[in-house]
């Protein structure tokens, strides 16, 4: 399989992770987890002879999901997601050092070189072209808040100032982030939704099954302890 279109599935089962409401409380099979049984699923398909990682026939709804070149905007997401988390921290250092706290001037600095390699390096003009529209408004949007944020970052001068842009950062990361990962969705084929629904109800079955077990050895250990006590 393409790897654009293996790291597109991977993202879109974290999503689907974490949009899904169990019944049950237990820990969300991880990222990892995931992907290694992604991985492990479409290692053991048949494959065409003379062509390697590649599924031997899909239908035509998968062939559309996955043909996409969607490497450069989830990748932008993710320049974005970490300029949220160093503006947020920044954040915290100048609420009690001041603006010119050297923790606050190192993240903003780091912030603006996220900024710099998602406009110079994931959305350069050779990738963007040759997006579906959907795709494309999304990779404007991104870089158009990419551009607001440096300039910015660049003028910012108080407190409030950068609270304003974290603000800014986080909401139009998550709008940019959360239609990305839905229209994604809506691509997967019949097949391919089946498998994420099976994979995390097989996970969430496993971990209710672990936390089943440990309550269980620890009311054990409570009872004999109490019992030794007692004697």
């Amino acid at each position: 399989m393409d790897p654009n279109a293996i790291e597109g599935m991977f993202s879109l089962l974290a999503w689907a992770v974490s949009m899904r409401k169990p019944s049950i409380s237990v820990d969300m099979p991880t990222v990892a987890d995931l992907e290694a049984d992604v991985r492990g699923i479409y290692a053991s398909e048949p494959r065409a002879p003379g062509i390697s990682e590649v599924p031997r026939s899909l239908p035509e709804s998968s062939e559309k999901a996955t043909a996409i070149p969607t490497g450069c905007v989830p990748c932008s997401i993710g320049h974005l997601g970490t300029c949220s988390g160093l503006l947020n921290e920044a954040m915290r250092f100048a609420r009690s050092d001041g603006i010119q706290s050297e923790e606050v001037i190192s993240r903003c600095n780091m912030c603006l070189d996220e900024l710099n390699a998602l406009e110079r390096v994931d959305l350069r003009p050779e990738l963007i072209h040759g997006l579906p529209d959907w795709e494309k408004q999304l990779a404007d949007k991104a870089l158009a808040l990419s551009r607001e944020l440096r300039h910015d970052l660049e003028g910012v001068s108080s407190i409030d100032g950068l609270e304003g842009i974290t603000a800014k950062t986080q909401g139009t990361r998550q709008q940019i982030g959360s239609a990305w990962f839905k229209e994604r969705l809506n691509r997967l084929s019949p097949e391919q939704r089946k498998m994420v629904e099976e994979k995390l109800q097989q996970k969430l079955t496993l971990d209710q099954a672990k936390k089943v077990a440990a309550a269980e050895a620890a009311k054990e250990v409570e009872s004999r302890w109490d019992s030794q006590e007692k004697t």
